[in-house]
């Protein structure tokens, strides 16, 4: 049996046994109750017995002899070791104590990832370690989360890199409950052993791996219930006639050529549809895990399994998934093999309609009508706007996303001599994917019916090989203690797509007076509902494709050096060749230095004092990324094409003759980016480490950035992306944990918090603008630009100085000159201000109005539990933000056929003159729809983002049903938001790093409620 000092049971410390006559080792891992057996030892020769376990010292005991005429019981206590409380942790090919890191790194809580319902352990650290920012794209089940680390980098993917079980791999490929331990490497002198792809941030996960001692099964079940977390507020039928008239009437009011009023202003029917009611609904989500590890002398396997399947909020929208995964290892003489292998199998299907349409689409509009074709409400009555009916869409569209990922990796392990270890590793990854749409002819919108049914398939295969070759050296002697890896690492990726598709039609040419006539008829689809490209033959057929391949050769080395325990230096060396550069510049070198002084283990520190820990650190290093670069972007490509542009097109251009050129110029100077990383931290540790925390400053500088420059349009080429940007990003993180024991009951408190300072210093020219999406068509209304000194797609807006309220005031809002500054404007219309002085309201006045990136996020963490019951909660917030409603740019703006938000009938009238919204009016004559910051929020907010209650049966009660555990608990993801921001949500990833804060139609995010059960034996 194995205790603590106070008595209590040790559970899960290996054992093993040694017999000194066979060097034979026998190896165990005691029960949650510290018991252990180990049978069918033989008695002969003396035996030494070594225990270990994380949190505690290890302890040997030698000579043991057994007896041959009885049970041999051993009783063993273990002292604690305060210091290896969470002691090793995984950096990049290795691991380290954690007293002894010289870089910022954090230790996540697998617990913690574990008890989230979410197939993507990415949703999981939301709120978990500072500088770790997690947004959801959207509430579409399947939906991946963006992850950025210490801010906005490039103007590329500033996804971090993953690595799982020492390769590359993709984080939603891993179960939740296989994650064993996960560390996020923040900073170069943690993150630079990788190099040319770590500048975004590493996260390194491993997964579970086999104990020795009795089979371990576990279960893991879940089921939750999911409904929009909140919608936007539209008009319903009356408020719909009413603010359309207004639009009428307004425009009327001033114009000298009247519009006649549409007939559904006067004749508009008797429905009242809510069309988020039509396409949003409650949603459900299951998940079965289960695992099983065992091990037995020097083998140790582990196997597991996990299926999800969701039902979204959304119509039609579900996910499955599947995953498994396989280790094994096993140590021989001088050699360690492991092996590693998982599989996950995805299908998704995704809404078929547009987000847009649901809002715009009129309430009159009924979602059925039988004497429409298809039977679907249309918009071909009454002068009603036109738009799409989506639910109709939903009804005869189907597309349908498949995914199959394989991961394996082997490696041999030889210890050479004593510290001198060499290690051969080889990892595969292939991910297939296939993508079906089908619909047939049919009517959703009466401007544009699809004549002809359509099939499409479309499917690639990525595939990526990684060969690893390592030397790992270890050795103290007196005070010093060395650990030196010297390595390389060969990546070779390939990928190919292609897609095919079918339409029911055939085109027939004629010439008719000497001119090229074409006409489309059906053929082919003898059924419309059939889905094969087979079913299409006849008809017109489409393919594309193609493929890629990339390779990268890296070599690198690392020291840790420790002198006394006390002084920490670590030296890490990356040189890396990538073949999207060409010959000139192939090669990039990324090293990283780092220093640590642990203070109080200093002879002069005082002995008795409240501070159990205190160490300092310094970094600096420098981290590349090429994410921004195509694979041959290097290169002067020609390009084929077989469209109107650049081709030769007769007739209706339905077989254009194709074109080829080369528009580019070859770069062969194209470099890395490269990113500077600074870092100051502190940790520490007080009453016993029973508060325990970390304090980091960074401040990064990225150079070389890949930007595109404008060319003039005479040159006749494509603009160049050229190394001419740079970017910094700083900010103070604080972690900090309490944790007491009072009985039997237990709490603690933790949080975490993190600032962020993001500045463009230089661009292609000193003037260049870079602009982010234009909500109107993609070509105007851009809220983003971003430009030297200011944050990466900063907000720069019209400044607004209320509503004029009379023709006085408009007539009175004149430049130095005496001439109108708004002309068009009126009474209701908002007053814009000329913000340079030069009496001409245009761009130029466009002011820097914020960011949409959180100067501060901040999270509590709260932990309790007392006997069975355990309690934990989340608490998240952003402050300093500003975001856009892009929403309410295009349902407040009352200037066209479409619904609006309820809110608009509270905008400006004569009777109403102390609204903040402008009147409405047709065809906007002032612009009030401008991108101004009428638009502009405060995106601060504080939200639950978790809470969950359990509790796990007693011993006793474990004991009768033969199991290690048994815990049931609830819990509710995103209960409450507080927030005085009016969209769907204030904590949404862009669409882009220049679009940064622009909230345009998102898919509502979900509420969720969830039972679970875990079950060990």
């Amino acid at each position: 049996m194995i205790s603590d000092e106070t008595g209590n049971p040790v559970g899960f410390v290996t054992v093993s046994a040694k017999n000194m006559n066979t060097q034979q080792t026998y190896q165990a891992v005691a029960d949650s109750a510290g018991n252990f057996t180990i049978s069918n030892l033989p008695v002969e020769g003396q035996y030494n017995f070594d225990f270990s376990a994380v949190g505690y010292q290890s302890r040997s005991i030698s000579g043991y002899i057994l007896k041959s005429d009885g049970p041999n019981s051993i009783i063993v206590s273990l002292k604690a070791d305060d210091e290896s409380l969470g002691d090793v942790v995984v950096v990049g090919y290795g691991t380290l104590r954690k007293s002894d890191l010289t870089g910022a790194l954090s230790s996540v809580d697998t617990k913690e990832i574990a008890s989230r319902a979410t197939s993507n352990p990415a949703e999981a650290i939301q709120g978990v370690v500072a500088g770790v920012n997690v947004q959801k794209s959207s509430g579409i089940a399947g939906s991946a989360p963006s992850v950025k680390i210490r801010g906005v980098s490039t103007f590329g993917s500033n996804e971090p890199l993953y690595i799982i079980d020492g390769f590359p791999g993709s984080i939603s490929s891993v179960n939740p409950n296989d994650i064993e331990s996960m560390e996020v490497l923040k900073d170069a002198a943690a993150a630079a052993i990788y190099g040319s792809v770590a500048a975004n941030g590493v996260i390194i996960v491993t997964t579970r791996r086999g104990k020795g001692g009795k089979v371990q099964v576990d279960i893991n079940s879940y089921a939750s219930s999911t409904q929009t977390a909140k919608r936007l507020d539209m008009l319903d039928a009356q408020g719909y006639l009413t603010v359309h008239k207004r639009m009428y009437d307004e425009y009327n009011k001033y114009e000298s050529k009247k519009v006649s009023l549409p007939g559904y202003l006067s004749n508009p029917g008797i429905h009242n549809t809510n069309w988020q009611d039509e396409v949003f609904r409650t949603g459900f989500a299951t998940t079965q895990s289960v695992a099983v590890s065992a091990g037995q002398n020097d083998t140790r396997m582990s196997l597991s399994a996990n299926i999800t399947d969701e039902k979204g909020v959304v119509i039609s929208n579900t996910l499955k998934q599947q995953n498994a995964r396989i280790k094994v290892s096993t140590k021989k003489n001088i050699f360690t093999i492991d092996g590693n292998m998982s599989f996950t199998g995805s299908k998704t299907m995704s809404p078929n309609f547009s987000l847009k349409e649901v809002y715009m689409l009129s309430p009159l509009v009924p979602v059925y009508d039988s004497e429409q074709q298809g039977g679907f409400g249309l918009t071909n009555w009454g002068g009603i706007p036109n738009n799409v009916n989506v639910v109709a869409d939903e009804h005869f569209k189907s597309s349908w996303t498949k995914r199959q990922n394989v991961t394996g990796s082997a490696s041999v392990g030889v210890d050479i001599i004593k510290g001198l270890t060499f290690k051969s590793s080889y990892s595969y990854r292939g991910n297939n994917y296939q993508y079906y749409y089908h619909r047939p002819a049919f009517v959703s919108d009466v401007k544009n019916p699809y004549e002809y049914p359509y099939y499409s398939e479309s499917r690639s295969y990525w595939e990526e090989q990684v060969i690893d070759n390592l030397l790992n050296y270890t050795n103290k002697f007196h005070k010093h203690s060395v650990n030196a890896l010297a390595g390389t690492s060969l990546t070779l990726q390939s990928s190919n797509w292609n897609s095919v598709g079918v339409e029911g039609k055939k085109t027939v040419y004629s010439v008719k007076n000497g001119v090229l006539v074409t006409n489309e008829l059906p053929e082919g689809f003898l059924d419309p509902y059939f889905m094969t490209i087979d079913a299409g033959n006849g008809g017109t057929f489409s393919a594309d494709g193609s493929r890629y391949e990339y390779n990268r050769m890296s070599y690198f080395g690392r020291l840790n050096y420790s002198y006394d325990d006390r002084y920490l230096l670590q030296f890490t060396i990356r040189r890396d060749g990538s073949s999207k550069f060409g010959e000139d510049s192939r090669y990039g070198n990324f090293p990283s230095v780092a220093l640590g002084w642990k203070i109080n283990d200093e002879p002069f520190f005082p002995e008795k004092t409240v501070i159990s820990n205190l160490k300092l650190r310094a970094s600096w290093g420098r981290l590349g990324n090429e994410v921004a670069l195509g694979y041959y972007d290097h290169q002067a490509l020609i390009t084929r094409y077989n469209s109107l542009f650049m081709g030769y097109v007769q007739g209706s251009g339905s077989n254009p003759w194709p074109g080829s050129i080369a528009m580019g110029l070859e770069n062969r100077i194209l470099r890395w980016e490269t990113t500077t990383s600074k870092n100051l931290g502190l940790d520490f540790g007080f009453l016993n480490n029973a508060l325990s925390g970390t304090i980091n400053y960074y401040y990064n500088t990225t150079k070389d950035l890949l930007i595109t420059k404008k060319l003039a349009l005479s040159s006749g080429l494509e603009d160049p992306i050229l190394n001419v940007g740079q970017i910094r990003n700083s900010g103070l993180e604080v972690e900090l944990k309490y944790t007491r024991n009072a009985g039997d009951f237990r709490y603690n408190v933790g949080m975490n918090l993190s600032t962020l300072n993001n500045k463009i210093l230089s661009l292609a020219n000193e003037d260049q603008v870079l602009m982010g999406v234009g909500l109107k068509y993609g070509t105007e209304h851009f809220p983003n630009q971003t430009r030297v000194g200011y944050p990466i797609g900063a907000f720069f807006l019209y400044k607004t100085d209320g509503i004029f309220q009379n023709e006085q005031e408009v007539a009175a809002h004149k430049n130095k000159d005496g001439d109108l500054l708004q002309e068009s404007a009126k009474p209701g219309d908002l007053r814009f201000v000329d913000t340079n002085g030069d009496g001409v309201i245009d761009d130029k006045d466009k002011e820097y109005c914020g960011t949409g990136m959180p100067k501060i996020e901040a999270n509590l963490k709260l932990g309790a539990s007392y006997k069975g019951f355990d309690f934990s909660a989340l608490i998240g917030s952003g402050w300093g933000h500003k975001l856009y409603n892009g929403n309410r740019y295009f349902y407040e703006g009352m200037n066209s056929g479409s619904n609006f938000l309820a809110s608009t009938l509270d905008a400006w009238t004569p009777e109403n003159r102390n609204s903040k919204i402008p009147r409405a009016v047709l065809q906007d004559p002032n612009g009030n729809t401008r991108e101004s910051d009428r638009f502009l929020e405060k995106g601060d907010f504080v939200r639950l983002r978790h809470i969950q209650l359990g509790y796990t049966l007693p011993k006793w009660a474990l004991a009768r049903i033969q199991s290690d555990q048994l815990r049931i608990y609830i819990s509710g993801e995103n209960l409450l938001t507080w927030t005085k921001y009016e969209g769907i949500d204030p904590e949404f990833a862009p669409s882009g790093v220049l679009s940064t804060g622009v909230d345009r139609l998102i898919f509502p995010f979900t509420r969720s409620y969830v039972v679970g059960l875990q079950f060990s034996f």
